[in-house]
């Protein structure tokens, strides 16, 4: 979503029988291309302490944690988190 400079990525989701087989890097792949393309400045993502595998890919492209708090954003209490991405 536009956020001015700023990307937010929203709504990664893959179905279980589609994990694990490298789809998560490609579509990273195509995002982070689209950040450089658009020029945006920086992105930023929200997600749950409860997707360890979707926090090492974003980690793995650069995005780091900046805030956690307790949230039912989702239909339950969870510890939402907030990922950056400064891009140069």
């Amino acid at each position: 979503m536009h956020r001015g400079e700023t990307a937010q990525l929203r709504y990664f989701i893959l179905q279980p029988e589609y994990r694990g087989i490298g789809l998560g890097n490609k579509l990273m792949n195509l995002y982070m291309n689209s950040l450089k393309k658009y020029k945006y400045r920086s992105s930023y993502l929200l997600t749950t302490d409860e997707l360890p595998a979707s926090a090492h890919l974003y980690k793995k492209f650069g995005f780091k944690l900046t805030e956690e708090k307790p949230s039912s954003a989702f239909g339950k209490p969870v510890m939402q988190q907030r990922y950056d991405l400064i891009l140069k």
